[in-house]
Formats: structure tokens, sequence, C-alpha cells
């Protein structure tokens, strides 16, 4: 399979399609803002007028998008993806949506005989930048066995979790628990400032102690230097926590402890929601009365 679709190229999928380009695959783009299918094309992409063409040009389409209505106004509809569908082909969806939605369009393609995985990514722009993007998937095993090639072009720990919807539902895990954590680095980080501390020297101290998590690595620098340009915003951390509520709320799961992070996310949401997700310290730093930064 050496024809590939890329729907999506925002600041994950842009990296992705060109790593995709210096794998050897010939690229295939459709995108809503122009800016990056320019970019595509002059990296050595080639565009299509619609995702119902893309699918028709190429063996694998992968698609990566922000909402669930954004996926359903991209697969259905006269020139949606599941238009240009037939037999032998695949499509991987890339974005963090909900088990419901990737159901709900993998019967659609299947229908028409085009196989389908949900296979959403993490490791931010960062590691869409250097391919090496950690991968979950749900789908067929002969399918995966297919499509992984392709996303070694971008990915570096691919892994099969089970049927269709498996790997949004361990997606959704990962991030409700950046809700939470965020949430509680937050005052982690405030409180040092408010006892005087330096919450750089709190941080070294913290990451080589039991209370270390991976997300203090991503928002030290951003709280510290103020510098909280969208990696991940959040507006998306607070998409995605809801939907990992909405699924606990399917299969009776109580998880207080996430709704709890949820509220934090939606406070800081209402202001500062094109922000990063570093910036949930923001409210939280008014209402104590400090500014975090650099000491001297």
């Amino acid at each position: 399979m050496k024809r590939i679709g890329f729907i999506g190229l925002g600041t994950m999928g842009l990296p992705m399609t060109k790593h995709l380009i210096d794998s050897g695959y010939e690229t295939f783009v459709v995108s809503r803002s122009r800016g990056p299918v320019e970019e595509a094309i002059a990296y050595g992409a080639k565009e299509a007028d619609s995702p119902k063409e893309l699918l028709e040009q190429v063996d694998i389409v992968l698609t990566c998008l922000p909402l669930p209505e954004t996926i359903i106004s991209v697969y259905e509809g006269e020139n949606g993806l599941i238009a240009g569908a037939s037999k032998g082909k695949i499509v991987i969806d890339h974005s963090t949506v909900d088990r419901k939605t990737n159901e709900r369009v993998a019967n659609q393609l299947a229908e028409k005989g085009t196989a389908f995985l949900d296979a959403p990514v993490s490791g931010g722009p960062m590691g869409a930048k250097a391919g090496t993007l950690t991968i979950m998937c749900g789908g067929d095993e002969h399918v995966f066995t297919q499509a992984e090639p392709v996303m070694k072009a971008f990915g570096d720990y691919i892994v099969r979790i089970g049927p269709i919807g498996s790997g949004t539902v361990v997606k959704l895990l990962n991030n409700m628990l950046v809700g939470v954590h965020q949430a509680a680095l937050a005052e982690c980080y405030v409180m040092s400032e408010k006892a005087g501390v330096d919450p750089a020297k709190a941080y070294d101290i913290i990451k080589k102690s039991s209370g270390f998590s991976k997300a203090m690595d991503w928002s030290v620098d951003a709280i510290l230097d103020r510098t909280f340009e969208p990696r991940f915003s959040l507006n998306l951390l607070h998409k995605d926590v809801r939907l990992a509520l909405e699924l606990a709320e399917e299969i009776d799961m109580p998880l207080d402890l996430v709704k709890l992070g949820e509220q934090k996310v939606a406070e800081a949401k209402k202001k500062y929601g094109d922000q990063d997700v570093s910036a949930i310290v923001r409210p939280l730093e008014e209402k104590a009365g400090v500014t975090l930064k650099r000491y001297n």
C-alpha cells in the first residue's frame, strides 16, 4: 500500500503527513485550512478535492480531526469518505472522539467493504514532529497488520488493544488522567509559590521522587516562562474529559476524582480555553494572589 491520504492538517496532522512523505508514500491531502495544505504540497503532497475523491485515489486514508461532529461531517454526506469507500480500502482515525462515533462510521464503511481502525495518538505536537507517537488501535487484527507499517512512519509504540472502539477507550483513560494531573499540579505549583519555595526547585525534587508524573514535564516550563501557546488546548482537554465521563455514565462507572478534575478544567476553559492545558494554573493563581515565575 503506497498511496496514502490524510485529512486534517493541524498541529498533529501536518507533521504526521510529512513523515509519510519522508517514508516514500505518495501522499494526498484534504484540509479546511489553506495554509497547511500549501505547506504539505510544497513538501511533496498532492491535493484531493474532497474526502470522497481522496479515498477513491488511495489505499489508506488517515484522519486526525478535533471533534466527533467533525468526524461525522468528513465521513458522511455526498462528498464524504463513506461515499468514496470500496472493497479493500482502509480508513484509520487518529482523532480523539468516542466509541459510538467509531462504531457508527465503521459500520457504514464496512457496508461498502472498507475496513476501519480507531487509532488515537498520544505524544502531542512534539511527538508528531519527532515521529515518536504512541498509537492505540481498535479493530480487526488482520487490518491492523496491514496498516501498522504505514503508522510506523510517525509512531514508535503502536499497539492493537482489541475490537473497534478499544483504542478510543484507552485514549480517553489517558486524557481523563491528564485532566486530573493538571488540576493537581496547578495546586502543587501555586502552593509552592505561596509558601515561598521556588517552584522550579520543587519540580526538580519531585521529579526524582514518588509524586512525579509525566504531566509535570509538559507543564512546568510553560507555567514558569508564561508561554501558554496551545500544544494541546484546554478546550480540547475538556472535550476529552467530558467524553470519558459520558463513557463512564454509559457503563455505570463512578469517577469522582475525574469529575472534580473536569470542574477545574471547565473553570480554566471559561477564560483561557484557547491556551495550553498548562494554563489551568491561571485561575488558581488569581485566587491565591500569586503569579508563578522563575526565581533568579
